[in-house]
């Protein structure tokens, strides 16, 4: 949840906003073609201040909300959670093994659609209102579109090009693979609007066949906000906002707290800043919004095993809503808190281990809400993940709830402060 990126500049300059609903945000691959997107180079200053309240901010933002659905979303993400946790407490990790995933096949999206907020963007002259879920994770923007017929697409609210006096069709199509669904469309351009910016002939695509249980909950399209992931197709989101002369500072902010979401383009100001200063970690490589690692610990022991190989990274996308970790790792994490004793009594007073993330020379990344609690019990918010040839660690929505996370992209850094109780 809580991650963003915001420049590190004068924090005088406007604020763009979008509240946020809670959603997945979906980790759609978007292949781009080559822009001639230039991203400001920001002067290096800290965002310090005092946390106030979003109605303080000093422009426009779009606010988050929670999905109407949520709690079906929550039970069936603890009913996994339970099913896979029983699995790797009984070392019967070949259940559990996902298929190495090379990136290079552009194929591939990380995030699982389960998230809790949307927000709110439109598409079209005049403009189309959907429910979004932004995602770092992936870099362009799907939306369900009228061209779909079949009865999943019917119960999202679908683009109708034919009602766009702006609209650019195309024959490009896509098939697109998530960890939980898959989906075809077709590529298009079009006028979208979010945060109180218009993207003029922006690319987007229109989903025409989704396929998996995952879009039957309550979304009408994925808003990717990743690095380019592939040079065939100009559709990044994030270039269209670099083009965009209302937004001086290419950056956004993710922002969670129990009263409040948002998502804010351009600096977030000192108003969703805690008076700690904010920590900037390095984007090592511009695909995902990824940074190296060092380990990550539980309860102060390293769950890192002898098949941890190659590089080990920590990736922030909005669109999971769960932590996740190689499948040996996870296994390991599970049989900590077994021997810990871990207890649902522990995870509701705050005493349960909490989980690092350690990264070299900088500070360590502990999350301390990180459990899953139902009226069936309790369980660590934690899925499994392999990619061939590294290790990556997916802080999704337990790590963006503790924490304002901003994306600079003009610095290809990811600054991160406590979140406090705003």
């Amino acid at each position: 949840h809580p991650t963003s990126s915001s420049g590190h500049r004068s924090v005088c300059q406007a604020i763009r906003v979008m509240p946020l609903t809670p959603l997945p945000l979906a980790v759609v691959l978007s292949a781009l073609s080559l822009t001639a997107a230039v991203w400001q180079n920001k002067e290096i200053k800290a965002l310090e201040g005092t946390g106030r309240r979003l109605e303080k901010l000093n422009g426009q933002y779009s606010p988050l909300t929670v999905r109407k659905d949520v709690n079906k979303i929550r039970q069936r993400r603890y009913s996994a959670l339970q099913a896979r946790h029983r699995d790797l407490l009984k070392k019967d990790l070949s259940m559990l093994r996902v298929d190495k995933v090379d990136r290079e096949n552009y194929k591939i999206q990380l995030t699982d659609h389960q998230s809790e907020y949307t927000g709110p963007i439109e598409i079209g002259s005049p403009g189309q209102s959907l429910d979004c879920i932004f995602d770092t994770g992936s870099s362009m923007a799907w939306v369900f579109s009228t061209k779909c017929k079949t009865s999943m697409c019917k119960i999202h609210t679908q683009f109708d090009a034919t009602k766009s006096t702006t609209y650019s069709p195309s024959t490009n199509e896509m098939d697109i693979t998530f960890g939980t669904g898959s989906l075809r469309g077709v590529l298009a351009r079009d006028t979208v609007s979010l945060g109180g910016i218009s993207l003029l002939d922006q690319g987007f695509g229109e989903i025409l066949k989704p396929m998996g249980t995952v879009f039957e909950l309550n979304f009408d399209g994925i808003c990717g906000m990743s690095y380019r992931m592939s040079n065939k197709v100009n559709a990044s989101l994030l270039e269209g906002i670099a083009r965009n002369p209302e937004l001086p500072d290419k950056s956004f902010t993710f922002y969670f707290s129990q009263n409040e979401a948002a998502l804010v383009l351009g600096e977030a100001g000192r108003s969703l800043i805690t008076d700690q200063k904010m920590t900037w970690y390095p984007v090592t490589r511009q695909f995902y919004w990824e940074s190296t690692l060092k380990d990550v610990k539980v309860g102060g022991q390293s769950v890192l095993t002898e098949y941890s190989g190659g590089e080990i990274s920590a990736v922030f996308d909005t669109g999971t809503s769960v932590l996740t970790m190689p499948t040996e790792d996870a296994g390991n994490t599970m049989a900590l808190l077994q021997s810990a004793g871990v207890t649902c009594d522990m995870i509701a007073t705050g005493k349960a281990p909490e989980i690092c993330y350690e990264f070299q020379g900088l500070d360590d990344i502990c999350i301390r809400n990180w459990y899953e609690q139902s009226a069936e019990g309790c369980t660590a918010s934690l899925m499994t993940l392999d990619l061939a040839q590294e290790s990556v660690f997916i802080l999704g929505q337990p790590f963006f709830n503790e924490f304002v996370t901003t994306f600079d992209v003009g610095n290809n850094r990811i600054g991160i402060a406590p979140s406090g109780t705003a």
